[in-house]
């Protein structure tokens, strides 16, 4: 009876109840909404996180199986020659099975085809920078602003460059009065900023040919069996017809390198029988010194890679107690390569 006399103050109480309910549902809706969000973001953010452990156990695992099929080669041949000797695709060697669906890449890079950017002296830095065609005055100045970047002193040579000179330029770090730690810190050097790095900072082509050369892990001798024409002509001091003569040797009958029937040397005896006495130069070796492996894993768009860089001249020892046999090498470097690993929660 009172809602009937007060109709419209009853139908005005329903609205606004009708009203509050909506808004509590378009609340309780947008709170919802963010919490399965957020929900969503986590379990992403835990998949992510499981993935890439998996393929980062998978790419330890890989290095692992790397490194012992090198150690087999190792104790079969005594030394490690090139990948010719068989040890090019550690994952057909060892017959290891790879989990469906994953793509594993094993990459190798022998520093021993270079030598150490840290030990080169004023003589084969200039005569390395002139074979790269640079004017002679450009590469008397690389060779001092390098050599004055890496000595211990503060005395800048002749058209080198030492904390007084860095001081009036506009790079941000002084020289280190040390060896280089990665091939990068030459951005820092003046001289090298132009030469071997665009304008946005990153490294050009010079550059890349500059690390087929050099290289900044301990590499005193060059080995023949990797080293590139640029390597043995400016360093090891061979000439433009021993320089072919190898390739072709080394490429073996199909003419291709990476094939079946790729040769190698194994002593100077071998080499000297094929291209003849050679002049003064860097000391030449036919063994890798220091090798590089990268291992890189895929699978469902993520990817994942490591990177170790080991001595191979360490002898090989065994346990007095337990008779295993630890691997003949000693690591120089272990890195991720970030931008290698996209698998990331979005």
């Amino acid at each position: 009876m009172m809602c009937r006399l007060d109709s419209n103050r009853c139908r005005s109480k329903k609205g606004s109840i009708l009203l509050m309910v909506l808004v509590l549902i378009i609340v309780l809706s947008y709170v919802l909404t963010k919490f399965v969000e957020q929900a969503q973001v986590e379990v992403q953010g835990e998949g992510y996180y499981v993935e890439r452990t998996r393929l980062r156990l998978q790419a330890w695992s890989i290095l692992e199986v790397a490194v012992a099929v090198l150690a087999d080669v190792k104790a079969i041949d005594d030394a490690i020659y090139a990948p010719a000797q068989g040890w090019g695709d550690p994952i057909d060697y060892s017959k290891i099975e790879i989990p469906e669906g994953m793509n594993v890449t094993v990459d190798f890079i022998d520093e021993s085809s270079k030598l150490s950017i840290n030990e080169l002296d004023e003589g084969s830095l200039f005569l390395l920078f002139d074979e790269m065609d640079f004017d002679l005055d450009v590469s008397q100045s690389l060779t001092n602003t390098l050599l004055d970047w890496i000595d211990e002193d503060d005395d800048a040579r002749i058209d080198g460059a030492e904390s007084r000179e860095y001081s009036t330029t506009e790079l941000e770090m002084h020289p280190a009065n040390g060896p280089l730690r990665s091939l990068d810190e030459l951005s820092s050097v003046i001289g090298f900023k132009e030469h071997f790095f665009d304008e946005n900072g990153f490294p050009n082509d010079k550059f890349k040919q500059l690390s087929e050369v050099v290289t900044y892990h301990p590499v005193m001798q060059l080995n023949v069996n990797s080293a590139s024409p640029l390597a043995l002509q400016s360093l090891a001091g061979l000439n433009e017809i021993q320089v072919d003569t190898i390739l072709e040797y080394l490429a073996g009958l199909d003419g291709e390198s990476g094939t079946s029937d790729d040769n190698y040397f194994a002593n100077a005896v071998e080499m000297t029988d094929v291209i003849g006495e050679i002049g003064r130069g860097i000391p030449i070796t036919q063994q890798i010194s220091v090798l590089t492996v990268k291992v890189t894993v895929q699978e469902k768009g993520s990817s994942y890679s490591l990177i170790g860089t080991f001595s191979t001249n360490t002898e090989t020892t065994e346990n007095g107690e337990t008779g295993d046999l630890e691997y003949p090498f000693v690591f120089l470097e272990l890195r991720e390569e970030p931008s290698i690993n996209n698998a990331n929660p979005t």
